[in-house]
């Protein structure tokens, strides 16, 4: 089985258990902006060991588990589940996040279970949404833009996010924080927002949303201030 036909099979699995388990919340912990749960840690479960069976000489690097990665050629960066916060309210927008980066093929896949919206890029073969092509917006006026942020991480990214948010709330017609970065690129790749704004985030929030991004026609760029990291991405048409 090739390893993006893999990742589309076990993303749907992991989603079936977790859209079985939507409100049969069990938090694990909890810190002062996060909510770490038992449906992240068994979604990874179901992802890790179906790739295994498959690639056991593959890397993984995953958001609650931390493996050695044995084979750097072959890297699969997963986020079970994106949103946890929302998922715990039963807020309906949160996913899964797959990417593989290796020797002869780079690929994203980011599913939204709830909705069956699956989300995908091959480097070099283009961007889909439930099979269907999909491109950024055409938007070229950054007072018709809708703009995406995140920043709810840290007290430091809290103060620099909100500067961030007063100054683009005079620029641009509506501003979303929905609780989900991977979503929030997929949903730029396919035209529902024009820009995004995130700050400090780890490989598995951003790393198969920028692949589908790049594959849509959009743009990132990555910027550094007092330590944090800012992603600014947009769909070729808007400066940031």
């Amino acid at each position: 089985m090739k390893r993006f036909d893999l990742g589309i099979k076990v993303v749907k699995l992991a989603g079936k258990y977790l859209k079985e388990n939507f409100n049969k919340v069990s938090k694990l912990n909890e810190d002062r902006y996060d909510i770490k749960l038992l449906q992240d840690i068994e979604s990874e479960k179901i992802l890790l060991n179906n790739i295994k069976n498959f690639f056991p000489e593959d890397s993984f690097l995953s958001e609650e588990t931390k493996i050695p990665q044995k084979n750097k050629k072959n890297l699969w960066i997963i986020d079970p589940l994106d949103g946890s916060l929302n998922f715990s309210r039963g807020i309906p927008h949160f996913c899964i996040s797959i990417a593989f980066i290796g020797e002869d093929e780079k690929f994203g896949i980011v599913y939204d279970f709830f909705k069956d919206e699956l989300f995908t890029g091959i480097e070099g073969e283009g961007a889909y949404l439930n099979g269907k092509r999909i491109k950024v917006s055409k938007t070229d006026k950054i007072e018709e833009s809708v703009l995406a942020i995140g920043f709810m991480r840290g007290k430091k990214e809290i103060l620099y996010g909100l500067k961030l948010f007063n100054m683009f709330a005079n620029k641009v017609k509506k501003i979303r924080i929905m609780g989900s970065a991977s979503l929030d690129f997929c949903y730029l790749s396919s035209g529902r927002i024009d820009l995004l704004i995130h700050l400090n985030l780890n490989r598995w929030d951003y790393e198969a949303g920028i692949i589908i991004l790049k594959e849509a026609g959009g743009k990132l760029e990555i910027e550094k201030y007092d330590k944090i990291r800012i992603f600014k991405a947009t769909n070729g048409k808007l400066l940031i």
